[in-house]
């Protein structure tokens, strides 16, 4: 009966609405969830959708059927909603901005006699999208936090699915009633109906529309079971990462061969015995990311693609007067690596390198390597001031701020007269001319060699060895070079450019920059300005800046003791990361490492630093340290 019919279409509408509303409302609590602390920001008002996906409406409609003796109607319908008893047909319309309701029908529209499915994807219901995937955690809390926000967010993708895979049954239900339909249609038809063409080509066009929505709708139920497995399947996986993590933390906390980290003016502590009086051997050997910046944790990752290293986890040290938070490994325990040198056997910065990284005193180092430069200092020229203007060339003249690198305090002046005004009151700066004949690129821009140095100091505290790298980077100018122009884009090379490889002159240039860092580094080491660690390595990855003239002489400018160093999944294709391994393969040597292109450029040994006598603060320091850790 046609009443039935009626309210079974209206029923089941109402019930895809009920669930788009649900999986509308799951969506909201996936956008509130954060993983690991963070936030996760992404608009409700709109479900999101794969990127490139078809925005088609999903509409189901209903023609009035014939019943079926025997036949069970699909998906029994709830209980009627008010006001619904006796109404026509209703249609389930998803629209993509808003919560899918029922719309009415009008009573004399003709229903379409198929049900659309034809689009890849179900407007106003949650997409089956994983936001948050498993991260490296350095600590136990966020290990914790980042497991539980996984979790949370599997059982927000299972709901969704579900949603998913009623709406695509409810489809399939409705595509199933129509075929039934149109084939009984095609067969009560009459004698004489049977005898007019016209009519028996639309019978016969919708027992084929209905068979071809079937089979769609079959198959979009079937790709829909297939998304929802497939992506909890992945956030499983990314759950049984976080599980792994924390077993792994479990695990290399309960190690009973780490010490605590000590002062330098105290003895090493010894390690722990076992039973039989040997020392304890450590599982594996461990890093901490204590967040102290600079490439720390760009090196935790490296040294983590080995199978003997594993995360120790950090915890908060203590807080400054600013509110400024500073880590450690957790009990304060000594590791084979960490950014935090106190707590390191290998420390990656080097003791002294104030005297590399200070334009005012790598000058004492470089002699007549450097151009000729001038002081600048509270405005005031400190030493001899450089000649009148009309003494020397028309070469521009740069004024750079001596503690600060990047060239984001480079200024170009035509004379040196006017260097003191570009000088701010309280700050220094180094004065220089620019080089004559400068060694031009093709097209005439000026460039400058980015030359990367390893220097490695060892537990002795007396012996260093220095290593150079035999690639590096051109540093380019956008601007063809001219000595008349004075902008930055024409003078002033900073960003890196190119690998330097295919740069025919590097050939003749790479040994001279090689020999000209050695000659520099020799000085700091015997002059006692580099000091040793004893009884630990510490290494530092750094650059030079060189430039070349038509003559192939080359000239040193400064040291950046914190060169810009890309990792593959910054920049794929041109990246920093056979550097870095290699540099580390020296550092820490294992059986899978290689130096590659990492070239050996000398031996130099210095006076090794006298062990101090531990003051009180020294003594209640590690009366502290070795107090147990609260938690």
């Amino acid at each position: 009966p046609f009443w039935h019919w009626s309210q079974f279409v209206h029923k089941s509408a109402w019930q895809g609405f009920l669930l788009v509303r649900d999986s509308v409302h799951t969506h909201a609590q996936l956008s509130a969830m954060s993983c690991g602390g963070a936030a996760l920001s992404f608009s409700t008002d709109a479900p999101a959708v794969s990127a490139g996906s078809t925005h088609a409406a999903a509409t189901l409609t209903a023609a009035k059927p014939t019943q079926v003796p025997g036949r069970a109607i699909p998906h029994p319908p709830l209980p009627a909603a008010a006001g619904s008893a006796g109404s026509p047909a209703n249609a389930l319309i998803m629209d993509e901005n808003k919560a899918a309701v029922p719309a009415r029908v009008p009573a004399k529209a003709k229903a379409p006699s198929s049900v659309s499915v034809d689009s890849t994807t179900m407007k106003g219901v949650p997409a089956m999208e994983v936001f948050a995937s498993h991260e490296r955690s350095w600590s136990i809390q966020d290990a914790l936090d980042q497991h539980a926000a996984l979790a949370e967010q599997r059982e927000v993708l299972l709901e969704i699915g579900r949603n998913r895979i009623r709406v695509r049954q409810t489809q399939l239900s409705f595509a199933e009633l129509e075929v039934t339909e149109a084939v009984e249609a095609a067969k009560k038809i009459g004698v004489v109906a049977a005898g007019d063409a016209k009519r028996v080509m639309q019978l016969a066009s919708r027992v084929r529309a209905a068979v071809r929505d079937l089979r769609v709708a079959s198959r979009m139920r079937q790709m829909e079971d297939g998304t929802v497995s497939k992506h909890l399947t992945y956030a499983d996986g990314e759950i049984e990462k976080s599980r792994q993590e924390m077993t792994s933390m479990k695990e290399v906390i309960d190690d009973k061969a780490l010490t605590l980290a000590t002062d330098e003016s105290q003895p090493t502590p010894e390690r722990p015995v076992d039973a039989n009086g040997q020392p304890l051997k450590q599982k594996f050997r461990y890093c901490t990311n204590c967040k102290v910046g600079g490439h720390g944790q760009r090196f935790c990752e490296y040294f983590l693609e080995r199978p003997d290293w594993k995360v120790y986890p950090n915890q908060k040290w203590f807080s400054d007067e600013k509110g400024n938070e500073y880590h450690c490994p957790l009990g304060k325990k000594l590791v084979d690596f960490a950014d935090e040198s106190h707590f390191s056997r290998i420390a990656m910065y080097l003791k002294g390198r104030a005297w590399l990284e200070e334009k005012t005193k790598v000058l004492e180092l470089g002699g007549s390597l450097i151009p000729q430069t001038f002081i600048i200092e509270n405005g005031k020229w400190k030493g001899s001031p450089p000649p009148a203007d009309e003494e020397v060339s028309e070469l521009p003249w740069f004024v750079k701020e001596a503690d600060r690198n990047w060239g984001t305090s480079v200024h170009v002046c035509a004379k040196p007269s006017a260097c003191l005004g570009l000088a701010k009151p309280d700050a220094t700066y180094v004065v220089q001319q620019h080089i004559k004949d400068p060694l031009l690129m093709d097209d005439g821009r000026k460039c400058h060699i980015k030359f990367y140095v390893l220097l490695l100091g060892f537990e002795d505290g007396a012996r260093w060895h220095l290593y150079t790298f035999k690639d590096g980077y051109l540093s380019i100018s956008p601007n063809r070079w001219s000595p008349h122009d004075l902008s930055k884009e024409t003078q002033v090379t900073i960003i890196r450019s190119e690998r330097i490889e295919g740069w025919k002159p590097w050939k003749d240039a790479y040994p001279k920059c090689k020999a000209a860092v050695a000659q520099v580094i020799e000085r700091a080491v015997t002059q006692g300005k580099l000091e040793g660690r004893l009884g630990k390595l510490q290494f530092e990855i750094f650059s030079a800046d060189f430039i070349v003239d038509t003559n192939g002489d080359v000239f040193m400018f400064e040291f950046n003791m914190s060169p810009v160093l890309k990792d593959p999944k910054d920049a794929p294709k041109v990246n920093d990361a056979d550097m870095v391994r290699g540099a580390l393969s020296i550092v820490a040597p294992w059986s899978g490492g290689s130096p590659g292109l990492w070239d050996f450029a000398g031996e130099f040994r210095g006076q090794p630093p006298q062990p101090k006598a531990p003051t009180a603060a020294d003594v209640t320091s590690s009366a502290q340290a070795s107090a147990p850790f609260p938690g």
